[in-house]
């Protein structure tokens, strides 16, 4: 296994951890039966409202039916599978296709997840922890179609050898 490929591994594996910590966080206040609202209601007195700050993660409310909730887990899964994939691909046909798709989604799922944790929202540390993971994995992507390119090209610009 080549070091970029454990780059991206470690990278992958991290934005699967990034799961666990809150996506982002809304400032508001907890209500006498508990709910939580964003502004206190008018008919309302300040004393029966607590300041408070809810937190929300990716999947807390993940439900088999939901397909907005499969969409969400897999922006955080695919990069595993796909250094699961290159670790385990050994022809060139499967493994071009997931190397030239790699960083168009890796920009695509830091977009998605950013958007997310800011929408109306302030970002957490889980949102900042997925986005860092984001960073390293495409860089690593990019570093692989450097080598890629830089190598076919040396391959190409070679004069044969002869052997005799």
């Amino acid at each position: 296994m080549s070091t970029i490929l454990r780059v991206k591994g470690a990278a992958a594996l991290l934005l699967v951890a990034s799961l666990a910590l809150p996506q982002s966080t809304c400032s508001g206040y907890r209500g006498p039966d508990g709910k939580f609202v964003a502004e206190l209601p008018r008919d309302s007195t300040r004393a029966a409202y607590q300041p408070a700050v809810e937190r929300q993660y990716a999947l807390a409310d993940f439900q088999v039916g939901n397909p907005g909730k499969w969409f969400t887990l897999a922006l955080y899964l695919w990069p595993l599978a796909a250094v699961v994939a290159l670790a385990r691909a050994r022809s060139r046909r499967l493994r071009t296709p997931i190397t030239i798709a790699e960083p168009i989604l890796a920009l695509c799922t830091a977009y998605v997840i950013w958007w997310g944790a800011t929408f109306f929202v302030h970002p957490a540390a889980g949102a900042y922890v997925a986005i860092g993971a984001l960073v390293i994995y495409f860089t690593a992507c990019m570093v692989d179609v450097w080598r890629s390119v830089r190598n076919r090209r040396l391959a190409l610009t070679e004069p044969p050898s002869r052997s005799f």
